[in-house]
């Protein structure tokens, strides 16, 4: 029972969330040495709550949706093959939701922010709720990758340095340009699977921007993802110069994606993909603190 909780929450791809979070906080270091750990521990539980809220959220509404009920060469869904019933997973991620809500005003009252963060926290969870749910589903009108690169870029670092730098008196320096190499590397694991899943997501009407313009153009996005990430970026903020040493993981994997046929291979480049965000975390570590 526990371990189909698990995979409900794709612990795999919950490095979305440690890599916005850390770049929030190394933002907020390089203004002073001083700043809080523990605040930026608590961003990040949030941070993973409200993804954990989102993927079990995910699975509900694609069930509903029927958007699982053929997935060849993807994982499992826990309510679509019936390991989990969905009223107990349209509970958990309600719960969830509302724990990471709670989060997020202690967050805001610990550090004297401004109540327009309530805004923020309100937002990331409808907007998560309205991935896959409600009248008008982000992931089923082409606006996935729209998404991901806003919320896991711009919002998530954004706010975790605001919150990080406001306790020592200092003033926020907002960097626009880094958020935009931390999405696109992001959004990359959803390109992955959106060019995985397109047979299944077309017979379904899950118009995703790779059953919208092709496949071809899901390439290109990737690609752009990956000179975005690891060109551009380092050339742009000279403390992630360190993140160009994972141009030749990108290189590999948009290699790979166009010959992948079966499931392993896709399992093969997510994990690279994967390991490419865990990778950026790592290296803008390695930049910003040396």
């Amino acid at each position: 029972m526990l371990k189909n909780w698990l995979l409900a929450s794709r612990p795999k791809t919950l490095v979305a969330s440690i890599l916005p979070v850390m770049a929030g906080f190394l933002l907020a270091y390089e203004q002073s040495s001083n700043v809080s750990k523990e605040v930026g521990l608590l961003c990040l539980l949030y941070c993973l709550l409200v993804q954990v809220g989102t993927n079990l959220a995910n699975d509900y509404f694609d069930f509903k949706k029927g958007a699982d009920a053929k997935r060849e060469n993807a994982p499992a869904r826990m309510v679509s093959n019936g390991s989990i019933k969905p009223h107990a997973m349209f509970l958990a991620f309600c719960l969830i939701f509302l724990i990471s809500f709670g989060v997020g005003i202690y967050i805001m009252e610990s550090v004297d922010a401004s109540c327009y963060l309530i805004i923020v926290g309100f937002l990331s969870i409808l907007f998560g709720l309205g991935y896959t749910g409600g009248p008008f589903p982000l992931a089923y009108n082409g606006l996935g990758d729209v998404f991901v690169i806003l919320f896991f870029g711009y919002v998530a670092i954004l706010a975790t340095h605001y919150v990080i730098i406001l306790p020592e008196g200092l003033n926020w320096k907002p960097n626009l340009i880094l958020p935009l190499g931390v999405g696109f590397v992001i959004n990359n694991l959803l390109v992955v699977n959106n060019y995985r899943d397109y047979e299944d997501d077309k017979e379904v009407g899950k118009k995703t921007l790779v059953v919208v313009l092709g496949k071809r153009f899901g390439l290109g996005l990737f690609l752009a993802g990956v000179l975005i990430s690891t060109l551009l970026i380092p050339f742009l903020v000279p403390s992630a110069w360190t993140t160009i040493f994972l141009l030749p993981l990108g290189v590999y994997s948009i290699t790979q994606l166009p010959k992948a046929l079966s499931r392993s291979d896709y399992d093969k480049i997510l994990a690279v993909s994967a390991t490419t965000v865990l990778g950026y975390s790592v290296c803008l570590l390695f930049g910003y603190l040396h």
